[in-house]
């Protein structure tokens, strides 16, 4: 009777172990079922300026797809219609092949440059608005081959996203180039307290403003202070409110140097244009080949190179977007004063 009750207890246990198993197996195939129940879904997250240069716009549309599934599926091709008052702009596909890993979200991104001449094109029509309404409309398809028990081998997820394009085309320009030199008397001065006889300070200050049979030897040994400044004008050609500041600026001399170059009191605009004056702090200790080669009109012309930034105040755009600019200043056209 005793070994009866413990086979008993033994098949009792038995049962309970199979109906265990039983129960887990088939909650794992459940949530597997329920999760290939589910379907994949894509949020547009945002629409921000990715870049400025002085052609156009680049736009960055970020987007997030989700997989709810237990294996991995790809997307075939993500394409869509650049949208604006109810006619296409333009055309947009991503690259076919980026993957979605099982139970996870994968973030992407789509770019879109819109040239300024376009916007402003477009803004004629629209009586001095200061941004543009577009839409991005398009369909997002997914290869689900790998997928068990989903119908078809694709998955198309449609999609809608508005965003603003401001009325702005940034323009440039430099003029008023000079080199300013000191009095021809505080450049007698200056020279003859450099350890030269009152001759050569002479003929070297001479030289210095005229410019004749002037080269670099003849300021060998001797310290002067010359400026170099020019005017940087910057214009809005659009109705958009903007603000640009300066950030940084150099001028690059034909054998590669960077001088500093140091803008006016104001380095910020917000007006639809003005003009930010710049200087170039010279020494003949330093800078002697440089200074006969303004003054000479002789050699490689400097550029002067600008890091910007724009912001617009009315947009939910970043601020501060970086915008650069280069100009080659001819020696041609610069003076002395």
């Amino acid at each position: 009777m005793k070994n009866f009750r413990v086979k008993l207890l033994h098949c009792f246990v038995l049962l309970c172990l199979c109906a265990m198993s039983f129960f887990t197996v088939s909650c794992e195939s459940l949530g597997q079922l329920l999760g290939v129940m589910s379907l994949p879904s894509l949020s547009m997250d945002s629409v921000s300026i990715k870049g400025l240069d002085l052609e156009g716009i680049t736009f960055a549309c970020d987007y997030s797809i989700t997989n709810p599934y237990p294996v991995a599926f790809s997307i075939k091709q993500l394409a869509a219609d650049i949208n604006y008052e109810g006619g296409t702009f333009t055309k947009l596909s991503s690259e076919n092949g980026v993957s979605v890993a099982s139970r996870s979200t994968k973030r992407n991104s789509l770019t879109v440059k819109i040239p300024y001449d376009t916007i402003l094109s477009f803004a004629k029509k629209t009586n001095g608005k200061s941004s543009l309404p577009f839409t991005l409309d398009g369909s997002l398809a997914l290869d689900m081959s790998a997928v068990s028990l989903f119908e078809g081998d694709s998955f198309s997820i449609p999609f809608t996203k508005n965003f603003s394009v401001p009325v702005v085309k940034p323009q440039f320009s430099v003029s008023n180039a000079k080199v300013v030199l000191p009095s021809a008397e505080d450049l007698y001065k200056q020279i003859l307290s450099s350890g030269q006889n009152a001759l050569n300070s002479a003929a070297v200050a001479t030289a210095l403003i005229t410019a004749q049979n002037l080269t670099e030897d003849m300021l060998k040994g001797i310290n002067i202070n010359i400026d170099f400044t020019f005017d940087l004008a910057v214009e809005n050609q659009g109705t958009a409110a903007w603000k640009f500041l300066v950030n940084d600026c150099a001028l690059k001399t034909n054998t590669g140097s960077l001088l500093s170059v140091t803008p006016g009191t104001s380095k910020a605009i917000s007006s639809s244009s003005g003009t930010v004056p710049m200087k170039v702090s010279l020494n003949t200790v330093q800078a002697a080949s440089f200074i006969v080669q303004l003054l000479t009109k002789k050699g490689g012309n400097p550029t002067f190179q600008l890091s910007s930034a724009l912001s617009f105040p009315e947009l939910s755009y970043a601020p501060n977007l970086p915008l650069s600019y280069s100009y080659e200043i001819p020696l041609r056209t610069i003076a002395t004063k």
